[in-house]
């Protein structure tokens, strides 16, 4: 172990009040001003040095061990949700309708708790980390926004690694998946011009409303007939938006959903047969269709070599079972995958268990208002990513 007891538990006291600070102020992705300014703050009092960014929010701290060697980056998400909370927390969100109902209030923490472990052992380290606090998450462009303000202008890391709160996983266990871990995401917005008119005289109007109905069970063929059964896709349209008034006939109608896949040859297939399908069909009812593919992230694949120095740390600060291995690969997203892939694959982001036996409250589930992310995962959490990045710059 490379820290006392004692300054372990300071470490954890310190997140433990920050993360309560975090949870009851949430703010959505672009806007988490509060928690971007309480983290610089937090860095600057341990001497951690800031790296300047052009992005309105997000965070990065460099801290440079005494001798030369890798880079190695350490990410965590900072954004809330907008759900309202449903708790019952003493410190729960006191802003209507947005909480930290992905367990984001805890990573930042533990990566929080993390820096003050890590730069009391700088003279130690051999190369340097580089501490992510990424914006906007939740809103799919958190990572890209902060590439494209220079979060990589001085050189890419040699690995990428991070943690996400699991009410799957029992507290004080982490879960490792080598290999594809989450999928690929891209957001589809489908703009049908149609001929607006009066409902008495449907045939003097090209309905945009029916149209949508049609091409939304059409496109259901691009997973069931279009795609491989071998290689798991999920198309789901979540938005139908159309009219002002039962009697008119809208000109338009615009539908939003998005695409998940494993792997991206399946991905660039199935976007394009989308728009294949959706201009054909369209066109054949009278009417036109713009596609819009945006905000898209590639799958999140684990590289293993990173993967079982991961198993390797955590067995050693947490024990021999605090691992779990038999996992499946999610649908769900994280644009971590689009940092990860800037690192060249060579990265990986483990899940932290949140799950407490005998509080059901704990693994309702991510995204739920009631789901409860207990405090004493922080621990857990920063042990593992310290320990990592100490054994990894040893």
């Amino acid at each position: 172990m490379y820290w006392t007891k004692d300054q372990i538990e300071r470490a954890y006291q310190n997140a433990r009040g920050l993360r309560e600070q975090i949870h009851c102020q949430p703010e959505l992705g672009h806007h988490e001003f509060r928690t971007s300014q309480l983290i610089s703050n937090f860095l600057l009092l341990h001497n951690i040095e800031l790296i300047p960014l052009g992005s309105k929010t997000g965070v990065v701290g460099y801290i440079r061990g005494r001798y030369s060697g890798k880079i190695l980056a350490l990410r965590e998400d900072i954004d809330a949700l907008p759900i309202q909370e449903n708790t019952g927390l003493p410190f729960a969100s006191q802003i209507g309708g947005v909480s930290h109902a992905c367990g984001h209030d805890i990573h930042t923490a533990a990566l929080m708790g993390c820096a003050q472990l890590l730069i009391s052992q700088r003279d130690c380290m051999h190369g340097s980390v580089l501490l992510i606090f990424q914006c906007a998450e939740e809103t799919f462009d958190g990572a890209a926004t902060m590439l494209e303000h220079g979060l990589f202008c001085s050189g890419y890391p040699d690995a990428i690694v991070g943690f996400h709160c699991s009410p799957d996983l029992p507290l004080g266990s982490v879960g490792v998946l080598s290999g594809i871990a989450d999928a690929s995401c891209d957001m589809i917005t489908l703009r049908i011009l149609g001929k607006s008119g009066h409902g008495a005289y449907p045939y003097r109007a090209v309905d945009p409303v029916l149209i949508g109905a049609g091409l939304l069970m059409q496109l259901q063929t691009v997973i069931t007939r279009n795609n491989c059964a071998t290689d798991p896709a999920v198309l789901t349209f979540g938005e139908f938006h159309a009219g002002t008034a039962p009697n008119i006939i809208p000109g338009e109608a615009v539908l939003r959903g998005n695409l998940r896949t494993f792997d991206n040859d399946v991905r660039k297939k199935l976007l394009g047969k989308i728009d294949q399908i959706s201009q054909g069909y369209c066109a054949a009812m009278g009417a036109r269709v713009e596609t819009i593919i945006e905000r898209g992230m590639p799958p999140l694949i684990n590289s293993s070599d990173i993967s079982k120095q991961i198993i390797k740390s955590v067995r050693a600060i947490l024990g021999e079972d605090a691992v779990t291995i038999s996992l499946k690969p999610s649908l769900g997203s994280d644009d971590f995958s689009c940092l990860l892939e800037k690192c060249g694959g060579h990265g990986v982001q483990y899940l932290l268990g949140t799950a407490v036996k005998d509080d059901p409250k704990t693994s309702l589930g991510l995204h739920v208002a009631e789901n409860v992310f207990p405090s004493e995962a922080l621990l857990p959490g920063i042990l593992s990513l310290s320990q990592f990045a100490m054994d990894y710059l040893r």
